[in-house]
């Protein structure tokens, strides 16, 4: 999808790139995503490379990204190469059921634009807060 085509229904929601790169979680939070109608999900990626080309092209106001290798990375270099005047985005990074401690993690977790959440905590998040359509397919 082109963000810069978006419709015009979807030009006042949160812009959000999904990097799965574990594979563990785009078809249950990412479908929970696509229906909630504040949100619009501008691209989809299951490999590091892909993100950062889809975080420049895209400019996302968030990404949620699962925790694997590569993501301590990429989450620096994203948060470092938005000083081109743009809003650096949120990151939410999505751990995988039953992970409670990842070393490193920690050192993300302080950064002000970073949120880390279980998988079980973000699938009960979502229902909670604000309206949602049924859920589409992604293309």
């Amino acid at each position: 999808m082109n963000a810069h085509a978006l419709p015009a229904s979807q030009q006042h929601r949160t812009r959000l790139l999904l990097v799965d790169t574990e594979g563990f979680f785009v078809d249950d939070v990412g479908g929970t995503l696509r229906a909630h109608e504040g949100f619009a999900v501008v691209a989809v990626t299951r490999s590091i490379e892909d993100a950062h080309e889809c975080a420049a092209r895209h400019t996302p106001d968030v990404i949620v990204i699962g925790w694997g290798e590569g993501s301590r990375a990429f989450v620096h270099a994203t948060l470092a190469g938005r000083s081109d005047g743009q809003p650096e985005p949120l990151v939410v990074i999505v751990l995988r059921r039953g992970i409670t401690s990842v070393p490193g993690l920690t050192s993300l977790s302080l950064l002000p634009n970073v949120a880390v959440l279980m998988q079980d905590q973000f699938d009960r998040l979502l229902p909670r807060h604000g309206p949602s359509k049924p859920a589409e397919r992604a293309h």
